[in-house]
């Protein structure tokens, strides 16, 4: 067992027992393997090329609708919200909806409801 800091208070049992059955919930997470431990590597995480990490405040909404298209797509939420940015950028070289345009959308979406 690695030399644990000063003031370190470890789990109880019933805690551990806690965390193990919310890290079994929880889609996002697993519980590390051998093989995990083999390829880790000390230091700051290191991402492919043509990645920077950044910290963001969303709205909870935001993140929890992400995350359920996560699991319904099998991919991760912050790919999805990377994908997501990536098309808004992409479609701001479009044309501006004109008023006429923005009429018939608005006539169209009371009409279906």
């Amino acid at each position: 067992m690695p030399k644990l800091k000063p003031g370190h208070v470890s789990p109880t049992l019933e805690e551990d027992a806690a965390i193990n059955a919310a890290i079994k919930q929880d889609r996002d997470t697993r519980e590390m393997t051998e093989a995990d431990f083999a390829r880790a590597r000390l230091g700051a995480a290191t991402l492919g090329e043509g990645k920077t990490r950044i910290t963001i405040w969303l709205d909870n909404e935001v993140i929890d609708t992400f995350k359920a298209r996560a699991v319904e797509r099998g991919r991760g939420y912050q790919t999805l919200i990377n994908d997501a940015l990536r098309t808004a950028v992409s479609s701001s070289d479009a044309v501006p909806v004109t008023e006429d345009t923005l009429r018939r959308i608005i006539r169209e979406e009371l009409h279906q409801a």
